[in-house]
This record gives C-alpha cells, structure tokens and sequence, in this order.
C-alpha cells in the first residue's frame, strides 16, 4: 500500500484537547454530551523524539495538522515540537488548523516566526463576531482577533476557511474586506454540511447543551432560488453571488433572531434531551441501492495518492483522517465495520506505543489487508464502507 521509505505527507492530531463546542464535531453529540469512545490527551515532544526517526523526518515534505477531535493550539508542546521539526528538516512544508481563540499574544507571534518559512495557518472562524459563536460555539471574537493580527504581524501566510451556513452567508463579503485588511492571503467560503432531513422536510443541524438540552437549530445556506448554495463553485459565483448575499442580508438577520429566541426558550426547558448512545447496527440485511454502489464502485485512495499517514492523538497510525474518525466515532454501519476491521488485527499493531512506526507500515495491515478490502466487492465482507463512501469512484 505505502512503502515506509516513500511517505511524504504525515499528518498528526497533536491534540484531541479543544476549547470549542463545534455540533459537528465528533467529541459531542451535535455539541453536547462527550462522545465517551475518545480520550482528550496530546503528543508530546518526547512523543514526537521516540516516533519518529531523523531520517524519517528528513523524508517528510509537508507535515500538516489538522485534528478530528482537537485543535492543535491547546497542545502545550506545540512550539517545541514544530521547531524540533524544523531542525531537522528546514524545507518542511506546515499547515496547521485553528479556530484561534485561545492561547497568548506570544503564543501567534512564535508560531508565526516559525511558519514565516513554508508555512500556512488555516484559521476557521463561521462568520463575525455576532455570528461565528452559532457554529463555533465556546470561542470569542477578541481572542480570535488577537490570535490573527499577532500571528500575521509577523508575516506569515495564513487562509480564512468560512463554513457558510444562512446565518452567515450574508456576510461573506464583509469577511473578505477584513481578511485582506488583517492581510490575510486567503479567503476561503465553503460549504457547511452534516444537515439532515426533519419531518417536516426541511434540512437542519439540531444544537445542544452540555447537558443535553436542546438549544436551537442551524440551517444550510440557500442560493436565490432558496435552494442549497455551493461556494465551491468560484467560477460561477458572478452576479448569483452578489444576489445571494444581498437576499441573504434581508433573510438572515431575522433567521440569527430566531436562534437567540431558541436559545432563551431552551433555558426554560428540559425537553428534548439528547444522550450519547450506542447503536443496534445492522450488518446483516440485504444491501440497498445505495450498498450495492458503494460495494462495486473503484476506491481511489487518497492517502496511497498522496504517500500519506495520518497519526491520531492516541499514537495510532491510519492512511487518513477519515479512517481514523470513524474508528472513535459511535456504532454505526460505517464506523463498526472499521472497528472490527482494526481490533481483530490487533489495536497495538498500529500503535506507536507498542510497535515501531516502520514495523507498522511494514506489518500485514498496510502490505496486504487495506488493499484486500479495496478488491472486495461486497460491503458486508471485506469491503469498508468508509473507504467506499469517502473514496469511492463509479465505474
């Protein structure tokens, strides 16, 4: 599948510590209960030494960090980890993931001077101060200013990510003039997912508390015609998306009341409490239309492409990111299949506190058996839904 000596890209969730409460993320249920399935803990620099050689290292070309359940940010080590890979490899290509609201002055500046060389910070922040907080929930303007005017004081690249939901979409164009004042390279608008469809038809992402408590209910962003809009596509933005902002600026600051009416209703009430479950799946039925496609369709791996491996904060070592989020995720007929699939060869197998990370490419998961799944043709066999669904091609 990847030859130890030929990886280039290595990706590491340095942390699954996170000060955010994002509803998608897959440390809470739609952002409250905590997923019990992950442990919050972060590599240290002693992690990084005993890892991963010097000679590996120096093999790396881009060293990317953008965690399932963290944000690098929070990992006290985060410095000396970054400049102890700098040392020994100058022409390492950063980028790392952040929702920036946290950490001190320094903290941006430090890492700022160590990406000023072949670096990118990707900060993700959903809208402005009145409404980044809807999505990325537990963050807070002033800190993600200061974060984001100390870190470029030093000249370092950086990109905006802006999930774009109908409670932001109409300020996209005033986050882009701020973007370019912060000077920013990169403006970023791209579309939210994770909605799913109600009784009532509508398409909806429910929010809770940490208690479980409902709270209020984020909408997808609509194109003119009231349909979903794909940011996606630049190149066809033009006037329809000078019309869609100018709709949204009259749609959506009634829609932005209508979430703080929730919120204040919810305080009121106990209803519609939301628990972390563990789910009856069912692997056993017959394939629907949608099984039988993912079963036959080609998968082309991205990680295989791109000479990847993705390290979780536990020290596991998985080809993506996607992998490694559904192995923590809950019982599902997309997760227990890769579960499964993991735990019968052995979790220590691909642990890099039990095995070497050369014995772990080198072992029968990465020579042989990630690639038998690929071949099968049945996705209640050998064949992982996951890998189908993320990286499947029809034929």
């Amino acid at each position: 599948m990847i030859d130890y000596k030929d990886i280039r890209h290595l990706e590491l969730e340095v942390s699954s510590l996170c000060n955010a409460l994002c509803p998608q993320c897959g440390r809470r249920a739609s952002g409250g209960v905590k997923n019990p399935l992950f442990t919050e803990t972060y590599m240290t620099l002693q992690n990084i030494k005993d890892w991963f050689s010097v000679d590996f290292i120096k093999q790396i070309h881009q060293l990317g960090m953008c965690g399932n359940y963290g944000d690098a940010m929070t990992n006290p080590d985060l410095i000396p980890i970054l400049q102890y890979f700098k040392s020994i490899n100058p022409d390492i290509r950063m980028q790392m993931n952040s929702n920036a609201s946290g950490r001190d002055p320094e903290f941006w500046r430090d890492l700022g001077e160590i990406f000023k060389e072949n670096g990118t910070l990707v900060f993700s922040v959903d809208g402005l101060e009145d409404t980044n907080w809807i999505y990325r929930r537990g963050t807070y303007w002033d800190k993600i200013m200061t974060a984001m005017t100390n870190y470029k004081s030093t000249g370092a690249k950086a990109r905006w990510e802006f999930l774009v939901f109908r409670h932001n979409q109409h300020q996209i164009e005033e986050a882009r003039k701020l973007s370019n004042e912060l000077g920013i390279e990169t403006f970023f608008p791209k579309k939210a997912f994770g909605f799913y469809k109600d009784d009532d038809g509508e398409n909806n992402m429910h929010v809770y508390g940490t208690e479980g408590i409902f709270e209020y209910t984020i909408k997808p962003s609509i194109d003119i015609k009231g349909k979903n809009w794909n940011p996606r596509q630049d190149k066809q933005l033009g006037n329809v998306f000078n019309d869609t902002v100018e709709m949204g600026s009259k749609s959506t600051s009634g829609y932005l009341k209508d979430i703080k009416l929730q919120l204040k209703k919810s305080e009121k009430s106990s209803t519609h409490v939301l628990h972390w479950t563990k789910k009856e799946v069912d692997l056993i039925s017959p394939l629907n239309e949608q099984d039988k496609k993912l079963s036959k369709c080609d998968i082309q791996c991205e990680a295989i492409d791109r000479n990847q491996i993705w390290v979780n904060h536990a020290g596991l070592v998985f080809p993506c990111c996607y992998t490694a989020s559904f192995y923590d995720d809950a019982n599902s007929e997309v997760s227990l299949p890769l579960k499964n699939f993991i735990n019968d060869y052995g979790k220590e197998k691909i642990s890099l506190h039990h095995t070497s990370l050369k014995d772990i490419i080198d072992g029968d998961m990465y020579t042989n058996k990630w690639i038998e799944s690929f071949k099968d043709r049945d996705i209640r066999n050998k064949r992982l839904k996951a890998c189908s669904l993320m990286c499947g091609v029809e034929t």
